[in-house]
């Protein structure tokens, strides 16, 4: 079963393409990597396969709803990790206030607040998910609960936008800009740690993703990685 299918995918505005010429084919599991020049329309296609934003033209299915009839339903099943200027983290929050803030989110209206039981529980979970990720040497670093978002470093904070978009046990998630880590070691442990995080469940997570440069990704053999190029024509790109 295909996670996104996008066929003839466009995008339009202020009077030029954005990006144009998307086909694409993502089975459940697998790890989409969108590449391109700052500009290029990273972003903006990530929020469009999310069910964010609306393409002009083609064809999209994400998790066989058809786009943009059926964006609700899919926004609730794909989750954005931080996206700069779209769900920001807040530098005065510790981490713990995010995590209970996001559970708040996945509950009734009717209950507002959560224990200090759940956010511990969510704690854990992530605790036992990064356990997963630093047997694959990614080895990111744990979330210290009560730490300011102001005083983590690059790769906790995108850590932590991670951490958030799973709480709700999305199919998909959504990485912004993954050159945003300066060092070339956190980005090669930050690509390392999303390819693990796609067996970490029952089901399969699919992971959408953004860079300007692949070459801190490890294409592994047998990984069921797409990269789509915003800077050529769309093409595919198998493990080596």
């Amino acid at each position: 079963m295909n996670a996104v299918e996008a066929s003839g995918l466009e995008l339009r505005a202020g009077g030029r393409n954005v990006f144009s010429g998307i086909d694409l084919e993502a089975p459940v599991g697998s790890m989409v990597v969108v590449r391109g020049r700052s500009g290029a329309g990273k972003t903006s296609l990530l929020l469009t396969l999310a069910g964010r934003m609306r393409a002009t033209s083609g064809g999209l299915r994400v998790l066989g709803e058809e786009l943009p009839g059926r964006a609700g339903a899919v926004r609730r099943r794909v989750a954005l990790a931080e996206v700069r200027g779209v769900n920001d983290l807040d530098d005065a929050l510790t981490v713990e206030q995010h995590v209970a803030e996001r559970l708040v989110l996945h509950q009734p209206w009717y209950r507002p607040w959560v224990s200090k039981d759940q956010v511990a529980e969510q704690i854990a979970r992530v605790e036992r998910a990064v356990a997963v990720t630093a047997e694959t040497g990614a080895d990111v670093p744990a979330l210290r609960p009560r730490e300011f978002v102001s005083d983590i470093d690059p790769l906790e904070r995108m850590a932590l936008g991670v951490v958030l978009a799973l709480i709700g046990r999305p199919d998909v998630i959504v990485v912004d800009d993954v050159d945003s880590l300066r060092r070339t070691e956190d980005r090669r442990r930050a690509w390392e740690s999303l390819s693990a995080l796609r067996h970490t469940s029952a089901i399969p997570l699919t992971v959408l993703a953004s860079c300007s440069d692949t070459s801190d990704i490890r294409w592994h053999t047998g990984d069921d990685r797409i990269l789509i190029d915003l800077q050529d024509s769309p093409a595919t790109e198998g493990a080596s």
